[in-house]
């Protein structure tokens, strides 16, 4: 997908999505090798509840005895964080391209960030490229807030204070899901760029 490409809504792009997913009954999971903490499997099972709260409210399964569609009740934020996921599912491609292109890349406390001038590429892109790259950054820490906030109020161990460490572990899981290429930040503050699949 080019950088021109053209964009629907994302709304329309997401139901699309969870739509099809719901029909070949398949979900996207993270698929960590490494043994995981307690806080880890909490956030990854949050993430991968958001995935499939996406399938349900989209499913084609869930109408009543009458045919008639169910309404699936959700909370403002679940809500939220449904539409935060479907703008990333919307906005992923675009990244991805900017990451392998050295633009940016991945911050060790969960942010999406334009490469330092020294690292990368990021003095080379073209002033197309720059835009979509600070439109992309805000979109996508955006939903990230919200699916964090989420995740805190849906884990009755976790609370406000612990927003720190699910940022840091949310950065934890999308480093080691790295595609080679990308530009990942260590919590010491080095960029490096990842080499290898495995970590």
């Amino acid at each position: 997908m080019t950088l021109n490409h053209h964009r629907c809504s994302a709304l329309d792009k997401g139901f699309l999505i969870a739509s099809l997913l719901s029909l070949v009954g398949c979900s996207f999971k993270f698929d960590l090798t490494s043994q995981r903490t307690a806080l880890e499997n909490q956030v990854l099972g949050s993430y991968n509840e958001l995935d499939d709260d996406l399938i349900l409210v989209a499913s084609v399964r869930s109408l009543d005895s009458s045919g008639k569609k169910k309404e699936v009740e959700v909370s403002d934020l679940q809500a939220a964080a449904l539409k935060a996921r479907q703008n990333q599912d919307f906005n992923r491609d675009d990244i991805d391209e900017l990451k392998l292109a050295s633009i940016l890349g991945e911050s060790f406390d969960g942010q999406l960030v334009m490469l330092p001038e020294n690292i990368g590429e990021k003095k080379s892109a073209d002033q197309e490229q720059a835009k979509l790259a600070r439109v992309l950054i805000d979109e996508e820490n955006r939903d990230r807030e919200v699916i964090w906030k989420r995740i805190i109020q849906s884990n009755e161990n976790l609370s406000e204070k612990d927003m720190p460490e699910v940022k840091k572990t949310y950065a934890k899981m999308l480093h080691e899901k790295a595609a080679v290429g990308h530009w990942i930040q260590a919590e010491k503050g080095q960029w490096e760029q990842k080499t290898s699949t495995v970590q």
